[in-house]
């Protein structure tokens, strides 16, 4: 999470983009089932046990993009 900025965006919501940018890599959501990770074109990374896993997922997925 170190190269992240987390932006909260309202309840049980994260905005998440590259610390020192405008560049979001993608948003995360907590729900029911846990933290559900997106990445910036909607496309669904995976659901995670924890915020820091989610991001950590989504930059992974950026990464490899």
């Amino acid at each position: 999470m170190d190269h992240y900025d987390i932006i909260g965006a309202g309840e049980g919501r994260w905005d998440v983009q590259l610390r020192d940018s405008l560049s979001v890599v993608g948003y995360v959501w907590r729900t029911g089932a846990g933290f559900i990770a997106w990445d910036w074109a909607d496309r669904q990374v995976g659901v995670f046990e924890s915020l820091p896993r989610a991001v950590g997922a989504l930059g992974a997925f950026a990464a490899a993009s």
